[in-house]
């Protein structure tokens, strides 16, 4: 009676409490249910197995699920069975055993899933960053795949170096996949830290085509770049203005004010010599409505230094 509530969609929950008040003697039909796939692709009773199994402490059973490969051609019984992978991954969790790391990194070198990037994850281990920086570009995995890096920390710093700033893999340009690992690898880089050395490799980002990967590596170079290049990160963020979305613009914004010295000094320049207003025919030139509006946020009151910075 247990275990078909447990299959029932309506019931499982309590089926759930039950089995697992069966104690080990349920191991058997639990295991027969997790070995079983399921060509429609509902995957919940399965998983609520996998959640008794764990209860019970049956970690075998999970281990041997685990290591059976499958090659499901149908997309719906698939994605089905990769939840129910996820959901025996993220179990194993309580053992931190070799043997369940080896057979999840080498579940991960086949196939990114969200519940085995996050078991890898708890294990804090270097030998898994490469999965977890190939993870970023998964949407579904990506915040798994971020929360393993963070506990890295200055561990995963080399490769994230390396993610933000490889050039695209095709002549034609980066696919938006690629731009979210880009854009995340960035995020990482600035929760994590980076010194003055790892600049020259950043650099060229600054000018990147995608405003998000621009305004990042502004930012970080807002924190690390020697102090004509600060300057010259100002003013790329006041060029992104006049181009980025307003949700975007109020991140700029932000960051800009975080700078008001470096930014007064700039906007007050541009705007007593005009430079770049009126017919400027350059693309990037930040408009003066957009100058005015920075004035008013940062405070300048016309008294800055006649000439200079040109935007």
């Amino acid at each position: 009676m247990a275990l078909n509530r447990l299959k029932s969609l309506h019931e499982g929950e309590l089926g759930l409490i039950e089995i697992v008040d069966c104690g080990p003697r349920a191991i058997p039909a639990l295991r027969e249910l997790l070995f079983t796939r399921e060509p429609s692709g509902v995957y919940q009773p399965r998983c609520l197995a996998v959640q008794a199994l764990r209860a019970i402490r049956a970690y075998d059973a999970l281990f041997d699920y685990l290591r059976v490969p499958y090659d499901i051609p149908d997309a719906v019984e698939r994605v089905g069975e990769e939840a129910v992978v996820s959901a025996a991954a993220r179990a194993l969790t309580d053992l931190r055993e070799e043997r369940v790391f080896e057979l999840l990194l080498s579940i991960a070198e086949e196939q990114l899933l969200p519940g085995v990037i996050d078991a890898l994850g708890a294990f804090e281990r270097p030998e898994a960053i490469p999965h977890f920086v190939s993870a970023l570009a998964e949407d579904e995995c990506r915040p798994s795949a971020e929360a393993a890096l963070r506990r890295l920390g200055p561990r995963a710093r080399a490769s994230l170096l390396v993610a933000a700033a490889a050039a695209a893999e095709s002549p034609m340009g980066e696919s938006e996949t690629e731009l979210r690992k880009r854009r995340s690898a960035l995020n990482l880089l600035i929760e994590i830290g980076v010194g003055p050395q790892s600049w020259p490799v950043l650099r060229h980002l600054t000018r990147h085509r995608d405003p998000k990967v621009s305004m990042r590596a502004c930012e970080i170079a807002l924190a690390i770049a020697p102090a004509m290049e600060k300057r010259g990160a100002v003013r790329r963020l006041m060029e992104l203005l006049t181009t980025a979305d307003w949700p975007l613009n109020q991140e700029i914004e932000r960051r800009i004010l975080a700078h008001s010295e470096l930014a007064k000094e700039i906007v007050g320049s541009a705007l007593e010599t005009g430079a770049a207003f009126g017919d400027s025919d350059r693309a990037e030139a930040p408009s003066r409505r957009v100058l005015l509006r920075l004035a008013g946020l940062i405070g300048w009151r016309g008294h800055g230094r006649e000439g200079g910075d040109r935007i």
